[in-house]
Parts: structure tokens; sequence; C-alpha cells
């Protein structure tokens, strides 16, 4: 089977981003060429062509030619939740399958075995308090954070994660459908509830469907 993949915030070809995410390598030379090859060598190493990518913003600094050129070096079908560092990318949407600012996708048991129920995804780069069918059992994706929002979303009742390269969740790899969905029933299960839409009738204020 194809995988189908999370990832947020890489930040190619942003020295700054060194300076603040000091688990990357590298990040104590502030060396971003060496960083932008660690980051292409885990690109390479992970996602095959026939993978599918959703990439949550922020994919890279690097300016027009040198955007367009790293996106010919990344194999995969690639995905592009826009974020607020995603301008030089913005001319080169061919390179991506499609291009959103939200995207909601249903994975349904058929796609894994894994899977035991209608898995609900909201995409987009940054956090949301709510988002469509929450109320059902959605999960919320977001990058942006780098980490930050790990303990507020672990204490939080909300379905909600950062699939971003610095957070606690993805640890500097990229997530796999199948990490996103253990994540989500793990926290479903301490709750004792069986399914996502329980899970959210039980711990929601009632909110707009």
């Amino acid at each position: 089977m194809n995988q189908i993949y999370f990832t947020a915030d890489l930040h190619f070809g942003h020295a700054n981003i060194l300076k603040h995410s000091p688990k990357r390598p590298y990040s104590d030379t502030v060396d971003i060429a060496a960083h932008d090859e660690w980051l292409l060598d885990l690109w390479k190493s992970t996602v095959d062509r026939r993978d599918m990518i959703y990439i949550l913003g922020d994919l890279t600094f690097l300016k027009s030619e040198d955007a367009r050129h790293l996106l010919e070096k990344l194999p995969g079908q690639k995905f592009l939740i826009e974020g607020n560092h995603d301008g030089s990318i913005r001319a080169y949407k061919t390179y991506f399958k499609e291009v959103y600012q939200i995207k909601e996708m249903r994975f349904k048991p058929t796609v894994a075995p894994f899977i035991k129920e209608d898995f609900r995804v909201v995409m987009c780069h940054y956090p949301m308090v709510t988002w469509n069918n929450k109320p059902r059992g959605s999960v919320m994706l977001h990058g942006h954070c780098h980490g930050k929002l790990d303990e507020y979303n672990a204490q939080s009742t909300d379905l909600r994660f950062d699939v971003g390269l610095d957070g606690s969740l993805a640890n500097l790899h990229f997530l796999t459908l199948e990490d996103i969905y253990n994540a989500a029933t793990e926290k479903v299960t301490m709750s004792n509830c069986n399914t996502f839409e329980e899970y959210a009738q039980n711990n929601y204020k009632v909110e707009v469907r």
C-alpha cells in the first residue's frame, strides 16, 4: 500500500528556523545548507514517488528559481495547504496535485486495515478552536506552532494535533496516516470512548454542526 504522509513547517532555506528549533541538526552551527541537505535526504528516504504527502504550510523560504529547483527534487504526490511563508512557491502550483487554504478529508476503512471507522480530518496551517464536523469526531491537523502548542493540545479535550516537523508527535520525522489515527485513537480510548463521535459527544459542548 502506498503511504499517506503529513508534515508542516519544514522551512527549507530559512536560517532563522535553526535559532528557534534547537532539536534540528546543525542548529548549533546555524548551517542552513547542511540543514537543507539533511531535510532533503529525510524526504527522499521517506517518501516514494507514488506516496501522497500533505504539506500543511511553510515549506520553503527559498526564492523563485531556487524554490522551483527544490520542488523538482521532492518525490511524491504533493498536496499543499498554504502557510504564511509560502509566497515563493505560489508561482509553481503545477508542482502540486492540489493547493488549498483548508482541506477536509474522510478516510474510510477500505483505505487501510488499521482504520476501524470513518476517519475525518480537517487540515489547516493554523490551529483552529472549532472546525467542520468537530461535533462528529473529526480531527484537526495544523502546523505553524513548531511544537509550542503541544502541551495545550494534550491537555485540551480537542482532537487537535500539530503535525509540524518540530512537534513532539512528528519529532523530526514525517507522520503517516496511521500515526495520526493512532494518536487520535489513544486520546479517545483514554476517555473510555469507543468511537470518535462518541468522544466528541461526551467531551465537547454543543456546537453548530
